[in-house]
């Protein structure tokens, strides 16, 4: 063989060899490198269509270099679907008014994850409440109904108390307040009333120690009064109790119970107590045809109560079901019965406004007088002056078409008397 050709073989040769064992560490070129980037998190994690066991989460979509292809979803930090091709997923089969957390990730074709979204922390809503035919389905009480002991966990009962209170013949009342879990009632920019949620449930029980110089005695408790907010309306109802107290049962009717008990001083009292019609009620409860609670405004709650060493306010805040609130903020009303703290003037309008406001008002029950009764408006429109006369007359008298209030007292409030007397007096001056 010529030397050229033998050269030439052996190169060829070693060609075949280099470029086969080539093959075995094959290297991609720059525009064949595989994606090991990562989609960016989903954002703006939101839910929405929200039901007592369903809601749908919306989210906005992640960005990849190559793209994304799929979404994996979080319920609680497990994963419930990986296989999202959209920036929505409806949930079903939740459980009402229970909290549930969920998270968003992205991923691209080689799966390459994103970071996870923020996380969600959202709450189904609570079933539309309604009156049941015995006060033990209400979820007010535990099941011992006659300790009247607040429900706990699920039902999140809470006691509240206000400081100038309404006269109902030297009843007691326990105040009790439920809000649906996750819920708050919200600030309006006011030191009236709060904005509540649907199905709040505002609950009264009035009740007599049968023994106020020994409360150990026992009580007798008369009837609970309910106040549900529906659909955005508020709703009245009321349960009576059995003499047995063990229960008590929803009725729309007024009714008297003869009431006996002892006194602070010793003294034995009866009282034909009358329970409202549901249509009393409303004359209490109403401004415009629209009704509305009236105890818990802002400037009642404002101030140290018997169940806890700080502010109420500011207590309701730290328990998570009040908003928006400062304090210092809120005006007070008054305590009437408060001669230390606050002067006559301020303790009579407290009075009034508390026991005659909701129907002595613009909007109210009660047209014929021109009145304002409530505490913020300026004295010289209110009627007091005016009217001086009537009040002193009606706030003694048991007349029931005379007597002021008309609705929620049967005898005369002694104490509130006096004071009342010496207010109209001071105004005089």
């Amino acid at each position: 063989m010529k030397a050229y050709l033998l050269k030439l073989f052996s190169l060829t040769s070693l060609l075949i060899i280099v470029s086969c064992g080539g093959d075995d560490d094959y290297t991609p070129t720059e525009t064949e490198t595989i994606d090991t980037e990562s989609p960016t998190p989903p954002t703006n994690l939101t839910a929405t269509n929200k039901t007592e066991a369903s809601l749908q989460l919306n989210w906005d979509a992640a960005t990849d270099n190559v793209g994304v292809v799929n979404y994996a979803v979080f319920q609680n930090g497990n994963l419930i679907n990986n296989n999202v091709t959209t920036t929505s997923l409806p949930i079903q089969d939740l459980t009402p008014e229970t909290e549930y957390s969920f998270s968003v990730i992205a991923l691209d074709a080689e799966e390459n994850e994103s970071e996870s979204s923020d996380i969600l922390d959202t709450c189904t809503l609570a079933e539309t409440l309604e009156y049941k035919s015995n006060l033990s389905d209400m979820g007010v009480f535990t099941e011992n109904l006659s300790a009247m002991t607040p429900a706990e966990g699920a039902e999140g009962v809470q006691l509240y108390e206000i400081n100038s209170t309404l006269f109902t013949d030297y009843a007691k009342k326990q105040r009790l307040v439920r809000l649906p879990n996750c819920e708050t009632m919200q600030y309006k920019g006011d030191d009236l009333l709060p904005e509540f949620p649907d199905n709040t449930l505002i609950a009264k029980t009035f009740y007599y120690n049968k023994n106020d110089q020994n409360p150990n005695e026992g009580k007798i408790i008369i009837e609970t009064r309910i106040l549900l907010k529906i659909n955005g309306n508020w709703q009245v109802g009321n349960y009576i109790w059995n003499e047995a107290q063990t229960e008590a049962t929803y009725t729309e009717n007024g009714s008297v119970t003869p009431i006996s008990y002892i006194n602070n001083d010793g003294e034995t009292l009866n009282i034909d107590y009358e329970i409202p019609s549901k249509q009393d009620c409303f004359t209490c409860h109403n401004n415009e045809n629209s009704t509305f609670p009236i105890g818990m405004k802002l400037r009642s709650m404002n101030f140290t109560p018997s169940y806890t060493n700080q502010n109420q306010l500011a207590y309701l805040e730290s328990i998570g079901i009040m908003e928006g609130v400062t304090s210092e903020n809120i005006s007070t009303l008054p305590d009437w019965t408060d001669d230390a703290t606050y002067d006559i003037l301020e303790r009579g309008r407290a009075y009034i406004d508390i026991n005659c406001a909701h129907c002595h008002q613009p909007g109210g029950a009660v047209t014929n007088f021109n009145l304002d009764f409530r505490f913020e408006t300026p004295f010289d429109d209110t009627g007091i002056y005016a009217n001086r006369g009537e009040i002193e007359a009606r706030v003694q008298s048991t007349a029931p078409v005379y007597r002021m209030p008309q609705l929620g007292r049967t005898i005369v409030h002694e104490e509130a008397v006096t004071m009342l007397l010496e207010y109209l007096e001071a105004i005089e001056n």
